[in-house]
């Protein structure tokens, strides 16, 4: 959805979803190095976008300043990877991982990053499944010139950092519950930084 926004662009064998940080935990590493990596998505996917994202296209996807977001300690980095075909009908799995100043200023991005895809047409479901300290999944369709896209997200929040982890395909290309297994693997990436630091 954020890369949409601001044009930035499976097994269960991961540790459970339901994980939440203690308040003194933080992810500490390089963003690079915990987002999504190409072991987490099917072996015929391949590296789309990899790339810090500036302020101005982080505030403008979260409708927020970068004076916000610099009072927060907030910067992004996101990932892509698509099925490596010619012909696109599934999937884009992108991760974008927000690093802020502690949980605190997450509750604050996360907020802000709801609002955003809220106010620009995505609709809340459940799929049953809390992700981190806090999560929810949006469904956003988009009309193109070769038929609807969908991107289903799963935003969640966990200690200082807030990330979104998406599908996007087109209607009936991928299973709903598809994109929470993407979700548990960036989830299990973050865990393991944070308790190790």
């Amino acid at each position: 959805m954020l890369a949409a926004i601001a044009a930035a662009s499976c097994s269960r064998s991961s540790p459970p979803a339901t994980a939440s940080a203690t308040p003194s935990q933080a992810v500490r590493s390089a963003p690079e190095t915990v987002i999504l990596q190409a072991s987490d998505v099917p072996a015929d996917y391949v590296l789309e976008t990899d790339d810090v994202m500036t302020a101005q296209q982080l505030a403008d996807g979260l409708s927020t300043s970068t004076k916000a977001l610099e009072e927060r300690g907030a910067s992004a980095y996101v990932r892509a990877f698509k099925q490596s075909d010619q012909q696109f009908r599934c999937c884009l799995v992108d991760s974008i991982l927000i690093t802020t100043a502690d949980a605190n200023a997450a509750r604050a991005v996360f907020a802000d990053f709801r609002a955003s895809a809220l106010a620009l047409g995505s609709t809340e479901t459940d799929l049953g499944e809390k992700v981190g300290d806090d999560s929810r999944v949006l469904v956003f369709q988009q009309p193109t010139s070769d038929g609807d896209l969908v991107t289903m997200t799963v935003l969640f929040r966990y200690a200082n950092v807030v990330d979104a982890v998406e599908v996007t395909g087109r209607p009936g290309s991928f299973e709903r519950p598809y994109v929470l297994d993407f979700a548990r693997k960036q989830l299990g990436r973050l865990r393991a930084d944070a308790e190790r630091t």
